[in-house]
């Protein structure tokens, strides 16, 4: 069928199946299972060592599930998923918190989120920083232009998909969300504040502020480039007046300064410092969306009816095999494996002579002869350890104190 050898994937199908019934409890049976085989299709899918110039197809991707029939059986199965009105984002995004933190777990953790093209919809992600990457949490698509479903309004939309992510998230643990300036709104940050949520959301230049009774633009507050300042108790935008601390600083490496929103009296949780550490994390989904469209080929999938739903379930599914991928690049295994693959830069670039991120290493081991049975054992290792409730964030939350002298 792909080439593949059957036996590994028959024992990683039936881990999967185990963990999806365990951590997607809120969904159908059927639909658990689903996701299990998915979840398969686009690991083997990531072993065929894929470019920036493979397409995914929705034929391409049938071929790849495992399951026994003819190839028409594999395509009907597959379109049956997508046209599946039960599998609801909300229940998936309470799974992929539940693999990802696994049932314990404790403190402040950034989640960083955006928005972005996938194939001919957009999509809104969230997810955790971890090796470079974000291990997503959540995936809710859309069309333009908008049309009503859930919500009234994009706004609407996300400040629905920032209370499902916060509501999915262990009693224990408490996000920091991280955006850029698209998020910067007045009224979701009037809403974010009534909801006592933490954030840092990166500042329109051109909106109004009051600094100590005294109306300015954002981009007027000083931003020095040796050490950040605070600017606290602004009152952000001219008709809401939200009341913010704004943190300004200009990054060297960067063309434009930053102005940081973050809730008033928030110093103690997130030192100046800190905060602008944080943000640098902002990046790291940029880099998941870049897998997503250049190592899966999502940049270029067709689909022709229902596009937003079909393809949020086509993302739903594949979620889960990127943060199990992310996990197998970032293993102990990895490691011996990147000695073996990687060709390491001469010179540092980004404080780094690597070439390969966590996420290329699994693609890599995955679609290599001598490296594959580790990397599927190791994968089967972590779904079992997941299974049982451990996560795949198995390190303590972020401790601010030494990230702000990072």
């Amino acid at each position: 069928m792909s080439g593949i050898d059957e036996a590994p994937d028959a024992c990683l199908l039936e881990a999967l199946r185990a963990l999806t019934g365990e951590a997607f409890g809120s969904l159908r049976r059927t639909v658990q299972k689903n996701l299990a085989v998915l979840a398969v299709a686009y690991l083997r899918l990531l072993a065929a060592g894929r470019s920036g110039h493979g397409k995914l197809t929705l034929a391409a991707l049938a071929r790849m599930l495992p399951t026994g029939g003819t190839a028409h059986a594999r395509e009907k199965r597959l379109h049956r998923f997508l046209d599946n009105p039960r599998l609801d984002p909300r229940g998936v995004t309470d799974g992929l918190v539940r693999i990802i933190f696994g049932q314990r777990g404790e403190g402040l953790w950034p989640v960083v989120f955006d928005q972005t093209k996938a194939g001919s919809t957009q999509a809104l992600v969230a997810g955790v920083p971890c090796e470079g990457r974000a291990l997503p949490l959540a995936v809710y698509t859309f069309d333009y232009p908008w049309q009503e479903t859930t919500a009234k309004s994009q706004n609407q939309l996300e400040e629905v998909f920032l209370c499902d992510v916060e509501s999915a998230l262990p009693a224990g643990i408490r996000a920091v969300f991280i955006g850029d300036r698209g998020y910067a709104r007045a009224t979701l940050l009037h809403h974010s504040n009534a909801l006592e949520r933490l954030y840092i959301l990166r500042g329109r230049a051109g909106t109004s502020v009051y600094v100590q009774g005294k109306r300015r633009k954002l981009g007027e507050l000083a931003a020095p480039s040796k050490q950040p300042r605070r600017y606290r108790h602004v009152l952000y935008q001219a008709q809401l007046r939200v009341p913010v601390d704004v943190i300004a600083y200009h990054d060297p490496d960067f063309e434009q300064p930053w102005w940081l929103l973050v809730p008033t009296d928030c110093g103690q949780l997130l030192p100046t410092e800190t905060i602008v550490e944080l943000y640098r994390q902002r990046m790291r989904v940029e880099q998941s969306f870049r897998d997503f469209k250049t190592h899966l080929g999502l940049r270029g999938l067709k689909l022709k009816v229902r596009i937003a739903a079909r393809m949020g379930r086509l993302l739903l599914a594949f979620t889960v095999a990127y943060a199990l991928a992310v996990a197998v690049g970032s293993s102990q295994q990895a490691s011996g494996a990147r000695d073996h693959l990687e060709c390491p830069r001469r010179e540092p670039r980004h404080g780094t002579c690597r070439t390969l991120s966590a996420f290329s290493i699994a693609c890599l081991m995955l679609a290599h002869p001598q490296w594959r049975g580790v990397a599927v054992r190791c994968l089967q290792q972590m779904i079992v350890r997941v299974a049982d409730g451990e996560g795949l964030l198995r390190a303590p939350p972020l401790k601010l104190a030494a990230l702000a002298a990072a």
